[in-house]
């Protein structure tokens, strides 16, 4: 648990960032998402094999509105490809993320609007992921 006492951040777009008095910066090696609705609560976590050998303890969540979520999304791809720029592509060890499913299961299809397409998309995303990582084929 770190508290950072740096100096507000003024950019180029105008926003001034402040931070609270509580402000925390931690680290994580883990995720775990719960989508609802409404929006995306993200809980971040580190593995900790002092506790057994598939231990993660969670010390934070961040729920974020879905529109936000899916602009989150892209600031993050640009800062990944902004450090592969620097450094690099960034492997992704084996056997870390899991395959998506072929199928969109039951307890979730009957609740959507167009699971085909959900299920579609998930994959698209799985074989852009592999082409851009081809360690994980």
């Amino acid at each position: 648990m770190e508290k950072s006492k740096r100096a507000p951040k003024d950019t180029s777009n105008g926003i001034v960032f402040k931070r609270e008095e509580d402000f925390y910066s931690g680290y994580a090696n883990n995720t775990l998402f719960e989508g609802t609705i409404w929006d995306l609560k993200i809980y971040f976590g580190q593995t900790d094999i002092a506790q057994g050998a598939n231990v993660v303890v969670q010390h934070t969540a961040i729920t974020l509105p879905w529109n936000y979520a899916k602009i989150f999304s892209y600031l993050l791809q640009t800062q990944i490809a902004a450090r592969e720029a620097e450094d690099g592509r960034i492997p992704v060890p084996k056997h870390i993320v899991p395959t998506p499913p072929t199928a969109m299961p039951t307890e979730f299809s009957a609740h959507l609007k167009h699971p085909k397409e959900g299920i579609e998309a998930i994959q698209k995303l799985w074989q852009a992921f592999v082409a851009a990582n081809p360690e994980l084929e």
